[in-house]
């Protein structure tokens, strides 16, 4: 019970007696004067007024809590309707109780699944990360498989030129085959013939065993003369070893007297050769660099050997180029025959295809990248054909991409010559450290100086440029490697200029 329903009852309780207490004062006053009301007897008049003051009582007391109380006048107003929305009510609590109660358990159930679910998706997602993984690695195969691949190409593309090369020679090979069939067939034609002669030669015997007979009657005969000249002989053989030592002391003068000579035809050859190269113009200079060739390490024994054939063909057009020939079919370059004295003191001789064998195994056999080089043995005469060596230098990294090679100051004043500075600091610094930090200097012309690099003429002039612009009257230059640069590479600059007071 509320606070209010309490007051509401007490004040029930309160007014109740006051009105019965009204109530029955007014109906003992009404009964002592003997009151009639309506004609009605003196104490029924107190009677029925005693009854309409209970009845005051509880349309009083119904009215106040009415007016007052809210909740008492929905009762009064509504109270059955409430009691059946209360049941109804109920009964739906009930069922929403139940439905809870289900969809509790839904819920335990759903989470043992989200739980059972969410252990399956890390296990995906292991499963996932494992398989990205070998996705990966075989994405990296796919690429090697690819840069393989485009090796195996390139493989194929040498071997169908080597095919079509040995397709030329088989044909060349059936023609000579062709012919020398001819010539068996004309060989057979003759030993037929010769089948027939030895027949006739056949007969021919025949009758000379005959005449062979009566010549052994003759040859007794001619055995007792022959032991008289047997000792006659003897006497003679003793004249004959005279002579044939005397034969044998000429025979060593001539083998003497012909070795003279040899070493004569060959002086002359020399003079004559030495001569034509006096009255020629010389094409090739011993030393000059003919042709040069960079190769990554681990290549294929085809690769290389194609390799190095194309840089012997790449020498051979540059010496037609300066004037060298040779007889047609032939290269105007080649390796001379050397003579090699091995371990065992032994002098053997190696020709071009065993020098080139021997530079293929050490090109296969290094770990580094190796750089070929084509240069002259000896003048060459325009017209002649030119011998050449082949150089291996390693194909190290020497400077990386903006790495300092050197640097120098540069008077800018007008009066000054810059580009002279900038061309002997070139010439001299930049080129002497290149060298001595691995660069291979090509020589392409006897008595030339070595060079490493080459500049443009529009870098020299924006350099100049920008060195006349400066305001001091001296410049730091520094020198850098424009890309990464190996040994065998052409050596590309980069500049900068700096005030000097910047160093």
């Amino acid at each position: 019970m509320t606070l209010t329903m309490l007051v509401f009852v007490v004040l029930m309780i309160v007014m109740g007696g006051a009105i019965a207490y009204a109530g029955d004062w007014l109906g003992r006053k009404v009964g002592k004067q003997r009151l009639s009301l309506f004609g009605i007897r003196p104490r029924h008049t107190a009677t029925l007024i005693t009854a309409i003051t209970g009845s005051l009582i509880v349309a009083l007391t119904a009215l106040g809590l009415t007016v007052i109380d809210e909740s008492f006048r929905v009762w009064i107003t509504r109270g059955n309707l409430i009691l059946s929305e209360l049941r109804q009510n109920e009964a739906r609590l009930k069922e929403i109780q139940m439905r809870n109660e289900e969809l509790t358990a839904s819920r335990k159930a759903l989470e043992t699944d989200l739980k059972a679910t969410r252990e399956a998706l890390g296990a995906i997602q292991q499963e996932y990360e494992v398989r990205l993984k070998q996705v990966r690695q075989l994405e990296q195969q796919v690429a090697e498989r690819s840069q393989q691949l485009a090796q195996t190409r390139a493989q194929i593309g040498t071997l169908e030129r080597q095919l079509k090369s040995l397709r030329a020679v088989r044909t060349e090979l059936e023609r000579q085959i062709a012919s020398l069939r001819q010539d068996i067939s004309a060989l057979e034609r003759l030993q037929a013939l010769i089948r027939k002669q030895n027949d006739e030669f056949a007969d021919e015997n025949t009758q000379l065993a005959s005449e062979n007979a009566k010549l052994e009657r003759q040859n007794t005969q001619l055995a007792a003369d022959n032991r008289q000249l047997a000792e006659r002989n003897q006497a003679l053989g003793e004249e004959n070893r005279l002579i044939e030592e005397q034969n044998r002391i000429l025979l060593d003068n001539a083998t003497e007297y012909r070795r003279q000579l040899s070493q004569l035809e060959t002086s002359m050859q020399e003079l004559v050769q030495l001569a034509n190269i006096r009255l020629k113009t010389i094409s090739v200079q011993v030393g000059e660099e003919l042709a040069r060739l960079s190769l990554p390490p681990r290549l294929s024994e085809v690769r290389v050997r194609q390799a190095l054939q194309d840089l012997l063909n790449l020498a051979d057009e540059n010496a037609k180029a300066r004037g060298a020939s040779a007889s047609s079919g032939t290269r105007t370059v080649f390796i001379p025959e050397k003579q090699v004295r091995l371990v065992s003191g032994e002098q053997v001789a190696v020709d071009e295809g065993e020098s080139l064998e021997t530079i293929l195994n050490i090109i296969r056999n290094s770990s580094d990248g190796v750089v070929l080089v084509v240069r002259a043995l000896t003048n060459t005469a325009v017209g002649e054909p030119v011998p050449v060596e082949i150089q291996l230098y390693r194909n190290r990294k020497i400077f990386s991409a903006g790495e300092e090679i050197a640097r120098t100051r540069l008077d800018c004043r007008a009066t000054s010559n810059v580009l002279g500075q900038v061309l002997e600091f070139l010439q001299t610094t930049v080129r002497t450290h290149a060298i001595e930090a691995g660069m291979v200097p090509r020589q392409e012309r006897a008595g030339a100086i070595p060079t490493v690099g080459e500049t443009d003429t529009q870098t020299l002039s924006r350099l100049l440029e920008e060195a006349r612009q400066c305001r001091s009257h001296t410049v730091l230059l520094v020198v850098r490697a424009e890309r990464n640069t190996y040994a065998g590479d052409t050596l590309q600059l980069k500049f900068e200029l700096s005030p000097a007071g910047r160093d």
